[in-house]
């Protein structure tokens, strides 16, 4: 327990150190949120948070793998790719953050990334399906792109409140450490408080009202990092457990990007059009305060991932709603 600890603690206060440095240097070279008709705050808000969070995910993973040389192995294929995919959209959100890149360029770049993290060896490998158990083959490879693809734009899109991406992914985070402690899955259970640290150390800075936004540098880092712990954590859960914990853990995202992309497409715009039409925005415009929408949506992601720890747990095997097809 202690060595988990000092995995959390390590990244938490290196993020409490570094964001205001960050700050600092995103106002500097005038790497800031200008309010527009899209925006839900008002002042010039520094971005760039994701470069302290990255810098404090890594710093962290670097002196916990010296201190721990035989318990935190960062130079195997899988955490090693995970950290060069966390590094390069945290490079690519950095530049979108400051020069607001094509959509279709960010695009590329982030199935080149999921690209490579197949490659290592992050796959959904097998099909549940009612009384029989299918290996994938080659369909492993584009499904678990989608996966990460659309993980990744999830937590992206769903940043619109303060603390709302950070707060989310700090439940996924946990709960993915939880299930990975039920079954004894070790890489998980070495890179999720690493993130949980980071990101907490952030949001103290993020919280209503911001004084930073993470940006591009933060969520698509952060939603590519959750959509590969989304699947090792669940590698060694059982049977349609396996695609429903998941799920579950990350369903607020997902619903809220599926229903952004469904209606854009609708109205004859690009689906990474960004809009006021999230689920967070009309949370606000039903009354709802800044602050308080945003905790209300990190409050429904905690009781979407208890749901999927009791799953894992095996205490909602007879629910019948995702029985028709699972993924592992």
């Amino acid at each position: 327990m202690t060595f988990y600890l000092l995995l959390m603690a390590i990244p938490f206060f290196i993020a409490l150190i570094l964001t205001p440095m960050v700050r600092r240097a995103a106002l500097q070279f005038g790497v800031f949120a200008v309010p527009n008709h899209r925006s839900m705050h008002n002042g010039k808000i520094p971005k760039l948070g994701g470069a302290a969070m990255f810098l404090s995910f890594v710093s962290a993973a670097i002196l916990c793998a010296l201190l721990f040389p035989d318990r935190a192995a960062f130079l195997q294929p899988l955490p090693a790719s995970l950290l060069l995919g966390v590094t390069i959209l945290m490079i690519l959100g950095s530049f979108d953050d400051k020069y607001d890149l094509n959509c279709n360029l960010k695009l590329f770049v982030e199935i080149f990334v999921s690209l490579i993290a197949v490659a290592a060896g992050w796959r959904i490998n097998t099909a549940i399906l009612p009384g029989v158990e299918l290996a994938l083959g080659w369909l492993a490879w584009p499904l678990t792109i989608l996966w990460i693809v659309g993980v990744t734009n999830a937590i992206n899109m769903i940043d619109g409140l303060d603390g709302l991406a950070g707060g989310i992914s700090l439940v996924v985070s946990a709960m993915a450490m939880a299930v990975a402690g039920l079954y004894g899955n070790h890489l998980t259970l070495l890179v999720a408080p690493l993130l949980i640290g980071s990101v907490a150390g952030f949001l103290r800075y993020n919280i209503h009202p911001a004084k930073i936004f993470m940006g591009d540098s933060g969520s698509l880092p952060l939603g590519f990092a959750l959509a590969c712990l989304s699947i090792q954590s669940t590698m060694t859960v059982p049977g349609k457990a396996a695609v429903i914990v998941p799920l579950l853990m990350l369903s607020l995202p997902l619903t809220d990007t599926l229903l952004a992309i469904v209606r854009r497409i609708r109205r004859g715009i690009h689906p990474f059009h960004a809009d006021r039409e999230h689920i967070h925005h009309r949370l606000v415009k039903l009354g709802l305060s800044h602050g308080g929408a945003a905790l209300f949506m990190v409050g429904l992601s905690m009781m979407l991932a208890v749901l999927a720890f009791l799953m894992a747990q095996g205490m909602l095997t007879n629910l019948r709603l995702f029985e028709s097809l699972s993924l592992q």
